[in-house]
């Protein structure tokens, strides 16, 4: 394995170890592992920069109780710039309750070894949109008609 390939993989680990020790005196951790430019997006986001990255994790602590994530698989592409992450999260919501979701992660690399961008693969409607009062029923209902 190269230096820099190495590097990216120590960078990865520690970035897996950010979010399975993830607590609100923690969040800014991951400073040093990400870029100045970091380009965050999920479900719910597309942020920009080190700042707006820091508040998508702060406000997760705000909006739910109890967050975790298991990280499950680190898995590098034959792209030495990309590294997959498979994981699990769970927490407590208001109207929702205990929630859980399984995603991949699509996290790259710029030439300094850091995490210059880090993308969020799961299925909001299924996982989350369905199960919120009135507009679950409505997704529910479009999900059934759509199935064999």
């Amino acid at each position: 394995m190269s230096a820099p390939a190495e590097q990216r993989a120590t960078v990865a680990r520690l970035y897996a170890q950010y979010f399975e020790t993830l607590s609100p005196e923690s969040t800014k951790d991951a400073q040093p592992l990400i870029s100045d430019d970091v380009h965050f997006i999920d479900p719910f986001n597309d942020v920009k920069g080190r700042a707006n990255f820091q508040r998508v994790v702060d406000k997760m602590f705000e909006d739910v109780n109890d967050p975790c994530f298991q990280i499950m698989d680190l898995a590098w592409s034959d792209d030495p710039d990309l590294c997959l992450m498979r994981w699990n999260f769970s927490c407590t919501m208001p109207v929702i309750g205990f929630w859980s979701v399984r995603g991949v992660s699509e996290i790259r690399f710029n030439e300094q070894n850091q995490i210059c961008a880090h993308y969020d693969y799961w299925d909001a409607s299924r996982h989350f949109y369905a199960r919120l009062p009135m507009i679950g029923w409505m997704i529910r209902k479009i999900q059934k008609k759509a199935s064999i």
